[in-house]
């Protein structure tokens, strides 16, 4: 597995910008890994020609109508996350549980009155409900000693660009010089053990996800052709909290002894956008589905603080400081989306489907009434690239079990080898179907790698991250 490298800054944490809004922020809110129902999931998310399933809602809304009758769907679920870090020659790992509802939604099948046999439109149908994407519920744990630097070596370099004390960071180099690790000197900035070997260790846990409720209409004409759209209404909900600490552990300051660095970061916020599709049924073999998506359009608040501790052999000195309560509201557009579906589906005896989505990530964009973001926007268009997104599944029908499994690979939305950002979702799952009730159960394994920095790649070398992401769903689906 390839690794993502946050080579600019470290994500949110432990600089001049650990708060700011910028590509990562964007990139966070955009890259969408949808989900739904078990029987989505476990086919890999490849649902764009097949519909009848409430999660083609947010794909392909032509999808809702292939429903024959209307349904009630909800999906109790399971995420497990293992992160597996390595830093400066240490190993260590750590994890994350999270119970959640997956899906909820109706689907209202309404047959017209036109004669069975003559063409013409046979049914509108009606869907509402919700559907949850990405999980950003983690849990790592880094540990290492650094002969490179010390965070201080950062701090100093900022502290130095900074100038007087009146423009110090108040969420870093501020913190620095109140707890009295950071000290002047002939106009220069300076610290104890600025070159490193230190003990460092860092926990960071986050949580949320991006929940979307979705308004649908679709219709179904002659069973030939099938047209659908979709209102999405977005939420988005992010917590991220990391604690830093660096330890003297071999006693080479006679005044530095250990420091805690703590960041607290939310996000919160709703948008809006709009699916349409089609899917066309040439033959009873073939399925075709295209879906365009128009970019989400959010409006995001960030509220944030920062605090440390210092322990010194110093007297009189002031060993905890906080930042002020941090707050800032913006804008964010994502993409546009198109998909394009093929699915086979042979008879009573199974279907094969297959996913391809295109998204330019290069065309993010950050906006606020109080902020140019003139710089992150060129970032954005410099460093992001198109992503090519395949998803495949398939089910065999054994009645009443049904056996699934597919297979979805994100390719990186970054423009150079230096991040590499691509990611595989591998998943498998069963189902069981009655007339008027349905059981499904779905798995998913989320496996990708990332290089992350705890402060300016110029100074310490990378956290080297490898995640696995389980999910075990069910949903419980009654038709009427």
């Amino acid at each position: 597995m390839k690794r993502i490298v946050f080579a600019l800054t470290a994500l949110l944490i432990f600089s001049a910008q650990a708060f700011s809004q910028n590509e990562n922020d964007a990139l966070r809110y955009s890259f969408l890994k949808p989900g739904g129902t078990a029987r989505f999931t476990s086919m890999g998310g490849a649902f764009g020609a097949l519909g009848g399933d409430f999660s083609s809602l947010s794909i392909n809304p032509a999808g809702l109508a292939i429903f024959r009758s209307s349904e009630i769907t909800f999906s109790p679920t399971l995420d497990y996350s293992l992160v597996e870090s390595s830093y400066y020659g240490s190993s260590s790992d750590d994890m994350k549980y999270n119970f959640n509802l997956n899906n909820l939604g109706v689907v209202f099948a309404l047959p017209l009155s036109s004669p069975v046999d003559q063409p013409g439109w046979k049914a509108v149908n009606f869907g509402f409900g919700l559907n949850r994407h990405n999980n950003f519920n983690q849990r790592w744990t880094a540990e290492g000693f650094n002969t490179q630097s010390s965070i201080l070596t950062d701090f100093i370099n900022q502290a130095n660009q900074e100038g007087g004390l009146a423009n110090l960071d108040d969420f870093s180099t501020g913190l620095a010089w109140d707890t009295w690790l950071l000290f002047e000197e002939d106009g220069q900035y300076m610290s104890d053990l600025p070159y490193g070997r230190v003990l460092q260790r860092q926990e960071t846990n986050s949580s949320g996800s991006i929940r979307e409720f979705v308004l649908s209409v679709a219709a179904n004409y002659n069973d030939l052709l099938f047209l659908g759209a979709t209102v999405g209404l977005p939420s988005v909900r992010y917590e991220e909290s990391s604690i830093f600490q660096e330890t003297d552990r071999d006693n080479e300051s006679s005044v530095f002894n250990s420091l805690t660095y703590t960041n607290k970061f939310n996000t919160s916020g709703t948008g809006f956008n709009l699916k349409v599709g089609a899917i066309l049924r040439p033959t009873d073999l073939i399925r075709l589905g295209v879906a365009f998506h128009t970019p989400t359009f959010y409006k995001l608040e960030d509220e944030y603080y920062a605090s440390m501790q210092s322990s010194l052999n110093l007297d009189d000195y002031t060993d905890f400081a906080r930042s002020p309560d941090g707050w800032f509201k913006y804008e964010l557009n994502t993409p546009m989306k198109a998909i394009a579906s093929l699915g086979l589906v042979f008879g009573n005896v199974g279907l094969l489907s297959l996913d391809y989505e295109y998204a330019d990530f290069s065309r993010m964009r950050l906006r606020s009434d109080d902020y140019l973001f003139s710089d992150e926007n060129r970032v954005i268009s410099d460093n992001f690239t198109a992503q090519h997104n395949f998803r495949i599944g398939g089910e065999v029908r054994l009645d009443p079990l049904v056996l699934r499994g597919g297979y979805a690979f994100y390719s990186s939305p970054y423009n150079t080898g230096i991040n590499d950002g691509q990611q595989s979702i591998a998943s498998a799952g069963l189902g069981f179907r009655e007339k008027n009730f349905s059981l499904d159960f779905g798995y998913a394994l989320t496996f990708f790698s990332e290089d992350y920095y705890l402060y300016s790649a110029q100074f310490v070398s990378p956290v080297q991250n490898d995640y696995s992401m389980s999910r075990f769903m069910l949903t419980f689906g009654f038709r009427f």
